[in-house]
């Protein structure tokens, strides 16, 4: 017995319970935290059989195991899928594993068994086996197709993927590599996801794939990827939501947009094109006949008679003199008219000369102070992108003088990168976002899409100044970028 006390002395020192057995199945040693695991006071367990540690229910069982292990009289660890329950003193009882050892003394054999409260981890598989339960019921049920699969192998489908991938049924998606569903075209991507960590997943965000169902019919996915547990290893779960309603909505509205916008672009074609007719028209009918009108009134007035003594010669004069002053001011008119239909230096002269005139006019009308830096000499050639600038400038100032409460606008120009850069600034009360979104606002709206249809951006807003900013971003396909040295500074008090 002496060996007996000194194993169990050296077991003290370990975590575990330990108790020590004779063949009979009594027990001739345990250590402390036998004792206490099963509810004993120290010592009190030798003499014992190793039964009264076996809830009742399990007594006749654990026998015939003992009986086949002292037949074998082989190491046995843990676990195992063995298992075992010990019961307490109060008879209260608890999840166990156990691991065997034989041991030779000269005593005779004495079996080893190192007993460990297995409580915990019992609780946490059936918590997550509950979970599962719980995650699979409400995942049975959902209309989305939701994909699980651990190291790129299918380990469950709801329903709802089998529906959607018209497969014959889930047993015949289990076990299947996930990039068998993925068309070759996106395999690369998929892989590349899986590999990446849950953070770079999320930032990437959905991914649309064109994928075919089992009839060969075409339609499009959005899949959504998060990591997961499942059966206690390491998994991914992708949501399958089928977008082809949705895809084909917005093609329909992309074409419905092209289609509104290539409209936009012919009226707006017609519109200039109309205006310079009107002008020339103007300039030739209405003009012709007022400078025709000029040169009778001249004439007339040489062919009075002289030395009208009642007066008569000189109220005819003043009236003619009144007449021709009249004339003037409807040419005067007449020009202003068909400048705004369509400015002549545009046409002659170029874009640059054309908003210099435009911030002159504008400045004389108005006494808002209007000053241009424009870089380049021929900063645009492009006669419809020239119109679409000028246009967007002539709006801007119109709403500068109407609505902005200014004393000074800035207009500022050049080409960079191949991209024409337009800022017109002003020092007025400034606009709201409430402003530039209203139903109402069809001048931003018309700036906003004379840009677009040259792939170009307006954007609206306030300044650190003050005032109102509109910026206009134009790329000009390859266009040369002006130097630094062909700036043209003009500036107006």
């Amino acid at each position: 017995m002496t060996e007996i006390h000194e194993l169990t002395n050296v077991f003290e020192y370990l975590p575990d319970a330990v108790v020590l057995t004779d063949r009979r199945g009594v027990i001739s040693g345990a250590n402390g935290q036998a004792a206490a695991l099963f509810g004993y006071d120290p010592g009190e367990l030798e003499g014992r059989e190793i039964d009264c540690l076996v809830p009742e229910r399990l007594r006749e069982l654990h026998r015939g195991d003992r009986s086949r292990y002292y037949g074998s009289m082989s190491v046995r660890a843990m676990g195992g899928g063995r298992d075992f329950a010990g019961r307490r003193k109060d008879g209260s009882e608890f999840p166990a594993d156990i691991s065997l050892s034989p041991f030779e003394t000269p005593g005779g054999t004495i079996i080893i068994s190192v007993i460990r409260d297995v409580t915990e981890r019992v609780n946490l598989e059936e918590a997550r086996r509950e979970s599962e339960e719980r995650y699979r019921a409400l995942v049975d049920l959902s209309p989305e197709a939701i994909v699980v699969h651990a190291n790129g192998i299918i380990v469950y489908v709801n329903e709802a993927t089998v529906q959607l991938l018209l497969a014959p049924s889930r047993p015949a998606l289990i076990g299947r590599s996930f990039l068998d569903f993925v068309p070759p075209a996106y395999t690369e991507e998929v892989i590349r996801r899986m590999q990446a960590s849950p953070s770079e997943v999320q930032k990437a965000g959905p991914l649309l794939v064109k994928a075919t169902r089992g009839d060969g019919q075409e339609f499009f996915l959005e899949a959504i990827a998060s990591r997961i547990t499942y059966g206690g290893q390491p998994a991914a779960q992708v949501i399958l939501r089928d977008i082809s309603d949705r895809v084909r909505a917005y093609e329909e509205l992309r074409a419905s947009r092209e289609q509104l916008r290539r409209l936009s672009t012919h009226l707006q074609s017609v519109r200039e094109s109309e205006r310079g007719a009107i002008a020339r028209e103007i300039h030739d009918e209405l003009g012709g006949a007022l400078t025709a009108l000029k040169f009778d009134i001249a004439s007339f007035e040489e062919v009075l008679p002289q030395g009208d003594a009642g007066g008569l010669r000189d109220t005819i004069v003043e009236k003619l003199e009144s007449m021709s002053a009249l004339i003037d001011s409807t040419v005067q008119t007449m020009r202003r008219i068909i400048t705004q239909l369509r400015p002549v230096l545009l046409d002659s002269l170029g874009l640059n000369a054309a908003i210099e005139w435009l911030a002159e006019d504008f400045q004389n009308r108005t006494g808002i102070a209007c000053e241009t830096r424009i870089q380049g000499e021929d900063i645009l050639s492009d006669h419809d992108r020239a119109t679409a600038v000028y246009r967007i400038v002539q709006e801007t100032l119109t709403n500068v003088a109407r609505h902005a409460g200014a004393t000074r606008v800035e207009i500022a120009m050049g080409i960079h990168e191949g991209t024409l850069r337009l800022s017109v600034h002003d020092n007025g009360k400034g606009v709201t976002d409430e402003q530039i979104r209203a139903p109402g606002s069809f001048g931003i709206m018309g700036m906003k899409e004379r840009a677009l249809i040259f792939g170009g951006e307006v954007t609206l807003g306030g300044s650190g100044e003050g005032g109102t900013t509109v910026s206009l971003t134009l790329p000009l396909g390859g266009r040369r970028e002006s130097s630094a040295t062909e700036t043209t500074d003009h500036r107006r008090a």
